[in-house]
């Protein structure tokens, strides 16, 4: 049975974390700099929930965890950032393997087979997934993180091991595996498969794989044998297979041909896509339009491995621009316009382009120390609302105005309801409050960067000045019936006192005693 003054949970798992990044930090096994940028501060739970996989038969649902705001976040994208210098832990990109099937060919008794690893994120064994990944990335192939080894591991299984998240019903805790939404998890993941690669690879002329997707040439009469040697790597490794079906297979976005063992590819996708992209008439900058089509350009050229594949998959993309709305005139100058761009960059010479930046290096000087005198821009968000929203991002621009104008939409997941679990009242932080005293109505309105529940219990301290007002007004308050939640913001303690002074000026709360938000004015300066 729970203690009913039990410490919540998600706040004893943050001052344990606090307390091993304070020791390591006293040892001198990590310097102050970094165990400031690690320390989690008003941490929420990680929050589990499901996506349905729309391209499955039977639409099971992926579990995903979201970390942004939890105690193990700034630990994981550290340990993230360090494994991505690792070439093993690297994720791959699938460009090289239309070039790759130009250099290969099958005889009559091969053919190509995709070997799937089933979940393997919730499979992968974390503490040795931390072990291999720790080998590697210490291994002096590439620079070492300025921590050693054993403090390393220490913040990889703070960051991936024993997890507590919340559900809609309760909370869990994870006992092995990883989270899909977990920064380092594919760094790990893919660092732990890359050990059975060669064993997985054995035999084979053509071999990529792609995180749990792996695709190889193999001799007919090998396939199940093969099946079952890899089925043995590992307790935790379960492969299923899928073979070529009338001379083709498909492979993330592509579809591998073998034509007489001839080796081509095109671009492919699932029968569960339905081809809804960007409509070209929704209310978005035309940019971003512009933006679909040279995507859809980059794509098919990065899956076909040849200019007539390209010819025949870009009249399919074109159909589907059609059917999303976009004209012709629109769409044709962009492809033009992409197509040109790409093969230029594959037709640019080394010592052109080392010409190139020999003869722009001098009249790039005077420049870059002007660049270094000017003022830094910031980022200006603004939703768009069509041409009065362009209107104002071009005379911004005309005036030379320190920031730069950065668009948002609107889109229909904004008034749906979220797939997360909400957050506990009490656990919530960075977010911009409001006390009202339940006996006269008068108010009182803050910001804080820590959980509320910390701040709701320092405002009952006798000096403070709601304390001292609900003395003189005999009256007290509760969390959840007097305090509201009136804003929120993750970009930082500067973003909550801009909604803070804000709402101050709006709402005039009368027990705060502070005019500091009247320095907070919102003006551009340059």
């Amino acid at each position: 049975m729970k203690r009913k003054n039990a410490k919540h949970p998600m706040l004893a798992e943050e001052e344990r974390i606090v307390d091993i990044l304070k020791k390591l930090r006293d040892e001198g096994k990590i310097e102050q700099s970094l165990y400031k940028k690690l320390k989690p501060r008003g941490s929420q739970p990680a929050r589990l929930y499901g996506l349905a996989k729309v391209h499955k038969e039977v639409i099971p649902a992926r579990p995903v965890l979201s970390m942004p705001g939890s105690s193990y976040y700034n630990i994981g994208v550290q340990v993230a950032e360090w494994l991505s210098n690792v070439p093993a832990c690297q994720i791959n990109s699938s460009n090289r393997i239309a070039d790759a099937l130009k250099d290969n060919h099958l005889e009559e008794d091969e053919e190509l087979v995709s070997f799937d690893v089933s979940s393997l994120y919730t499979n992968v064994p974390v503490m040795e997934a931390i072990d291999v990944c720790t080998e590697l990335l210490y291994d002096g192939n590439q620079e070492a993180p300025p921590i050693d080894k054993e403090t390393f591991k220490i913040l990889a299984q703070i960051s991936s091991c024993n997890v507590i998240m919340s559900t809609h019903k309760c909370y869990y805790q994870q006992t092995d595996g990883l989270a899909m939404g977990s920064p380092p998890a594919p760094h790990f993941a893919n660092g732990w498969m890359s050990q059975h690669d060669d064993r997985i690879a054995e035999g084979s002329k053509f071999y990529f794989r792609y995180m749990d997707d792996i695709i190889r040439d193999i001799k007919k009469e090998d396939k199940g044998r093969k099946l079952e040697e890899i089925n043995n790597i590992h307790p935790s490794l379960k492969f299923t297979i899928e073979c070529e079906n009338e001379g083709s297979i498909p492979f993330l976005d592509m579809r591998i041909m073998n034509i007489m063992g001839n080796l081509s590819s095109t671009w492919y996708s699932k029968p569960s896509d339905t081809g809804l992209i960007m409509n070209y008439h929704s209310l978005a900058p035309k940019r971003y339009k512009r933006s679909v089509v040279s995507g859809f350009v980059h794509r098919i050229h990065r899956a076909c491995s040849s200019w007539d594949n390209i010819h025949v998959i870009l009249e399919k993309a074109k159909r589907i621009l059609e059917r999303n709305q976009y004209p012709p005139m629109f769409y044709d100058p962009i492809i033009e316009e992409t197509l040109k761009k790409i093969v230029e960059e594959e037709h640019k010479v080394e010592g052109e382009e080392i010409e190139e930046t020999e003869e722009m290096n001098p009249s790039t000087t005077e420049p870059a120390q002007e660049e270094e005198n000017s003022i830094p821009k910031q980022l200006f968000f603004l939703q768009y609302r069509g041409k009065v929203s362009e209107d104002l991002a071009r005379s911004l621009h005309k005036i030379n105005a320190p920031c730069t104008v950065v668009m948002t939409l609107r889109k229909l997941k904004t008034v749906l309801p979220s797939l997360k679990p909400t957050v506990e009242k009490c656990l919530r932080s960075g977010v911009v409050y409001r006390i009202t005293c339940p006996r006269c109505g008068v108010r009182y309105v803050g910001y804080t960067t820590r959980h509320l529940k910390t701040r709701y219990k320092e405002h009952q301290k006798k000096d403070a000045p709601v304390k001292k007002h609900l003395v003189r007004c005999r009256a007290r308050i509760e969390l959840e019936d007097d305090v509201e939640i009136l804003d929120s913001s993750a970009r930082g303690e500067t973003y909550l006192q801009i909604r803070e002074a804000l709402w101050i000026k709006e709402s005039r709360p009368t027990i705060n005693v502070k005019d500091e938000y009247k320095s907070r004015t919102l003006t551009i300066k340059w």
